[in-house]
This record gives structure tokens, C-alpha cells and sequence, in this order.
């Protein structure tokens, strides 16, 4: 394994995770809809689906931030090396 497979894994791995979260959160929203819908859900009921629901969203915002930041930080690393790389060619172009 080479080292950029790595963070490439690690990546893969967390977008599934936000998968995951994502239809968590949905399939919790749908069971408390149904819940205020049948008007048959007791207050018990309804504060669990709420506590899952919020869980859900909590690890998908995570999860999408911890995408977003690794995202970022790979973006400025690449302009950082573009940049660095044309200095040095005009560099050695100009002498």
C-alpha cells in the first residue's frame, strides 16, 4: 500500500459513514412523522426519536465537515505546490 492510498481509504470510508448518517437521519425523520401522524406515539416514543434523530444529524454534519476540511486542505496544498512549481521554472527560466 502506498502512502497516498492511505488517505484515500480513509476518505472512502468516511463518505460511506455520511451515507449512513444521511439515510439514519431520514429514516428517523419518517419514524417520527408516523409517529405525530398516527397520534398513537407516547412521549417516551417521541423523545427516544428525537435523541436518535439528533445523533444522526450530529454525525452527519461531522462527517461532512470532516470532508469538507480535508477537501480544503488538499485544495491549498495543491495551489501551494502549483504556485511553489511556477516560481521555481520562472526562476530557472529568467537566469
Amino acid at each position: 500500500m502506498s502512502a497516498r492510498e492511505g488517505p484515500m481509504e480513509a476518505v472512502k470510508q468516511l463518505r460511506q459513514l455520511r451515507t449512513v448518517y444521511a439515510w439514519g437521519a431520514a429514516a428517523w425523520t419518517g419514524c417520527l412523522l408516523l409517529t405525530f401522524a398516527g397520534e398513537r406515539g407516547t412521549t417516551r416514543q417521541t423523545v427516544l426519536l428525537l435523541g436518535l434523530l439528533a445523533a444522526f444529524l450530529t454525525l452527519l454534519l461531522w462527517s461532512t465537515w470532516c470532508l469538507w476540511e480535508t477537501g480544503a486542505m488538499r485544495g491549498a496544498k495543491r495551489r501551494a505546490e502549483t504556485v511553489s512549481g511556477k516560481a521555481s521554472q520562472g526562476g530557472a527560466g529568467e537566469r
